[in-house]
């Protein structure tokens, strides 16, 4: 029997050896990406005469996206999108509301006191197509985007029934009864910034960024306006029930002001390689031969002697 076996053990002993000798070759690596995303923590600067309209020193996060088409060229294309809010208030009022029957007081019952609560905020919201010279370092990373595109700005104003009878609202709408857009005003916006990545490990790293970008003309309401608004309502008894009190009638007697929109942005996050590696300093490719350690160079021979 076991001489049976002896030309099975060969066989698999042979395929051992070879196998040893002769190694699968390597695959080849895996394609990386050279996708980018920013994910940053934002302060906005009013500039030159926004500086002197405003008060607000708004604040919110930027989301970028670039993409590197080659690995040999630092350049990246892409955009972001911001949001930042520039101020506000909450203001809470008693709202006195009458029980009636066919338009009429009905006698013996006292009036209702509902608590309402009044949100007012101003919003800043930009998008930007942007160009990104990138240097193809390793560990630190220096950057300029060029950018260009658009500013929104708008104050809301929402209203609350913080009654818990609920008597302007459903019991599926956080108790807002309503909420609309005081002001709003659209407008361009470009100009250039600078930053660098510092290296965290292959996939992350940290970003800090100044951006600097001019904005059209645009209508607002200051986060000082909105902050001492005197809240006003144009119905001094409304009835009790959904729809009958909205936003529409809260007076707001201030006039807008009206300026230029340039900004100063300073950004502090993380920027994030999609796939790792990305458009890290490419290093050249070396090619190590197997020398045999046995075998010597040949020593030189001396020319024959003549006379």
């Amino acid at each position: 029997m076991t001489f049976r076996l002896l030309p099975v053990f060969a066989i698999l002993f042979t395929q051992f050896a070879f196998s040893q000798n002769n190694p699968a070759p390597k695959q080849p690596p895996k394609k990386r990406s050279n996708t980018y995303g920013d994910l940053n923590l934002t302060m906005g600067i009013p500039m030159y005469n926004y500086k002197e309209t405003t008060t607000s020193l708004p604040f919110g996060g930027t989301f970028n996206v670039l993409h590197q088409p080659s690995r040999h060229i630092p350049i990246l294309f892409g955009g972001g999108i911001s949001y930042l809010h520039a101020g506000g208030q909450r203001v809470n009022e008693t709202l006195t509301a009458e029980i009636t029957a066919n338009g009429l007081p009905i006698q013996g019952f006292e009036p209702l006191v509902i608590p309402l609560e009044f949100r007012m905020n101003n919003h800043i919201l930009n998008g930007h197509a942007m160009v990104r010279f990138q240097a193809p370092l390793r560990y630190v990373k220096p950057y300029i985007d060029i950018l260009g595109g658009f500013n929104y700005l708008w104050t809301s104003t929402a209203v609350y029934d913080n009654s818990p009878q609920r008597y302007f609202t459903t019991t599926n709408d956080n108790n807002l009864i309503d909420r609309q857009t005081q002001k709003s005003s659209f407008t361009w916006s470009a100009g250039f910034g600078a930053g660098f990545y510092i290296f965290l490990n292959e996939e992350t790293y940290l970003n800090l960024n100044a951006s600097y970008l001019g904005g059209g003309w645009a209508r607002y309401f200051d986060k000082k306006q909105v902050q001492s608004w005197d809240v006003q309502l144009s119905v001094s008894s409304p009835a009790p029930g959904e729809g009958s009190l909205n936003a529409d009638n809260i007076n707001v007697n201030t006039i807008p002001k009206n300026s230029r929109t340039d900004m100063l942005y300073a950004q502090l996050g993380l920027g994030l390689n999609f796939g790792g590696r990305g458009n890290n300093a490419v290093k050249g490719n070396k090619t190590k031969t197997n020398a045999n350690p046995n075998t010597s160079k040949p020593k030189p021979t001396k020319p024959p002697y003549r006379r």
